[in-house]
């Protein structure tokens, strides 16, 4: 397990984004006790899958080494400037990766972010929702799964990186979504349940040979950055502090 603090400029550029994206989007999953925790600021409400998964996208960055402002502005390219979802989070060594930030209960925390938690218990599987993976998963090599301390992430100070999982291995672990986990607990939507112990370390990202897929670690050479309006792009860099 490794943690990575979150800073006041990862969440000011996470809400930023989520905002500006806000009209081409819809989200896709928000608890009612998050929205409870977040009536405060409806806003942060709406917009709040955006700022969890930015927020869990810089970190993972910063955990596998890389510039966490470089990852959202190649986000920003990849998307057309915010007009779709990316097909993946982050390019680590040549691989796709989807990073999932999920919450768990005061209780489960420790059993989770330590390992330590078997999937016959609660949250003892790391979930991927069927549609999202029957839609993406052909352009993700890698799930990568963290938490962050606190379900408000204005709140939060740091988030976890828990382990990660190939898709290919998912499809061997986790064939067909259910409705309900191996320990009985109904969910949300139908879904693909890992078991937390199927989970690889993180460092054994580094022992894996390098994959096939370009990795622009400085968002000038993104091919997108040549193509798309400079203003705008400067615009939205500029606006969300990038």
């Amino acid at each position: 397990m490794t943690k990575i603090e979150i800073t006041q400029d990862m969440f000011n550029i996470a809400y930023s984004l989520a905002k500006q994206r806000q009209s081409n989007f819809t989200n896709q999953f928000t608890t009612k006790k998050l929205k409870e925790q977040l009536s405060d600021d409806p806003v942060l409400a709406q917009n709040v899958e955006g700022v969890v998964g930015y927020i869990g996208d810089m970190c993972a960055g910063i955990m596998l080494g890389l510039d966490p402002h470089n990852i959202m502005r190649n986000m920003v390219l990849d998307t057309d400037l915010l007009i779709h979802r990316d097909e993946s989070d982050i390019v680590f060594n040549g691989y796709r990766i989807d990073v999932k930030t999920e919450f768990y209960p005061t209780h489960k925390f420790n059993s989770v972010i330590n390992r330590t938690i078997t999937k016959n218990e609660t949250y003892g599987c790391r979930l991927i929702n069927d549609k999202q993976f029957r839609d993406n998963s052909h352009g993700i090599d890698i799930y990568l799964y963290g938490t962050m301390d606190n379900i408000d992430p204005r709140k939060a100070n740091y988030w976890y990186g828990i382990g990660w999982i190939s898709t290919d291995r998912i499809k061997e672990v986790a064939p067909k979504p259910s409705l309900f986990s191996p320990a009985g607990a109904k969910l949300w939507t139908p879904a693909h349940c890992i078991p937390n112990e199927d989970l690889l370390e993180i460092n054994a990202l580094n022992s894996l040979t390098k994959g096939a897929h370009k990795q622009y670690d400085n968002h000038i050479l993104n091919p997108k950055y040549i193509e798309l309006d400079r203003r705008r792009i400067n615009y939205i860099f500029e606006k969300s502090g990038l």
